[in-house]
């Protein structure tokens, strides 16, 4: 898919006349100084492709805007042809060909696949980040995994009251194990799905803990709750669950974590690497080319890596939206560039 052209209203720090930028179908750059807008302009880009803002909804519109209410629109070509609008508020109302639609159908038409500054927490960070790589293919391709995982995080939530006020849980068991297990079930057949795909043989990848064969999520929990039935009482909270899975990357050779064996440049170009492997998984399953956002993902970068980045992006084929305070790729003409200033 390809954003042809785009139009904010209202935008964060995007106000006055309507903003109407043409995109091309390799890489745009978004260039500027901090605090010019380009991580705005990319959070446009997030909302009409079914991702929703990077912060709160509310935060979206301008405080110098007349208008109560910010606006984005956008044509679309590709597999297929539509234009998306936004209307956001107090929430963000969603319309495709001017008929009203979710943000789980609006991603499977709009595929993507975005990197914020923090996106090096993929490699560094906490489990979280790594899970919520995960989750996000998850909820391109098994459309009620969204739902899903808010409804497992509303039982978790409620065993936990039951247990700091020294009651039973017993009530919450069933849901806690039904809707969780689903959830490891899903992340599992997703990381295989990438494993199969994948030609890199310099890392493994696997979700902890590991399940034995033929055991289902559902029972590994039904068996874990039992077991840690006293601690969890003691601890007033669930002590398993897809909330304490960790996705497991080390490197092939020696076991060792990744985070711990490479520099920063080559955990930069192993991110790389893992969401082009996700964007051929999109292309595979949804049959639709994915779009690609990066915020200032060329930081740290020299001039050997930055050299590799292109390549590969531009080997890609697909649409690619990268922040950057500066041109990474200079010498590089087939690059369509939008400059801001404050």
């Amino acid at each position: 898919m390809k954003i042809n052209y785009s139009i904010i209203k209202n935008f964060r720090n995007f106000h006055g006349p309507d903003l109407k930028i043409k995109w091309e179908p390799g890489i745009n750059l978004i260039l500027g100084p901090n605090g010019a807008g380009k991580t705005n302009l990319l959070e446009s880009l997030s909302v009409i492709s079914g991702w929703g803002s990077f912060t709160r909804t509310q935060n979206i519109i301008s405080w110098n805007a007349s208008d109560v209410r910010a606006n984005v629109f956008a044509e679309v070509s590709g597999e297929e042809n539509f234009t998306v609008a936004a209307n956001i508020s107090s929430r963000i109302s969603l319309r495709l060909n001017d008929k009203a639609i979710s943000f789980t159908d609006l991603r499977l038409a709009v595929p993507s696949i975005i990197f914020l500054t923090g996106g090096v927490n993929l490699i560094d960070g906490s489990p979280s980040a790594r899970r919520l790589f995960i989750d996000r293919l998850c909820a391109l391709f098994f459309p009620p995994y969204a739902k899903k995982l808010a409804d497992f995080k509303y039982i978790m939530r409620s065993r936990t009251a039951l247990l700091r006020q020294k009651k039973s849980p017993e009530a919450t068991t069933k849901l806690f194990c039904e809707f969780g297990g689903w959830i490891m079930d899903r992340r599992r057949e997703v990381l295989e799905m990438l494993k199969k795909i994948s030609r890199q043989n310099k890392f493994d990848m696997d979700f902890l803990p590991s399940l034995k064969a033929k055991i289902s999520g559902e029972e590994y929990l039904s068996n874990a709750l039992k077991e840690n039935s006293m601690r969890e009482f003691q601890a007033m909270r669930p002590l398993v669950g897809p909330n304490y899975e960790e996705l497991s990357i080390t490197l092939h050779e020696n076991n060792r974590p990744v985070s711990e064996a490479l520099s920063r440049g080559q955990k930069r170009r192993l991110i790389l690497y893992l969401i082009i492997t996700a964007g051929k998984l999109i292309n595979l399953r949804l049959n639709r080319e994915p779009i690609l956002l990066f915020d200032d993902f060329t930081a740290e970068l020299d001039s050997e890596g930055r050299e590799w980045t292109y390549k590969k992006l531009r080997g890609t084929g697909w649409q690619i939206f990268l922040t950057a305070p500066e041109n990474p790729f200079a010498e590089k003409k087939s690059i369509n560039i939008f400059s801001l200033s404050k």
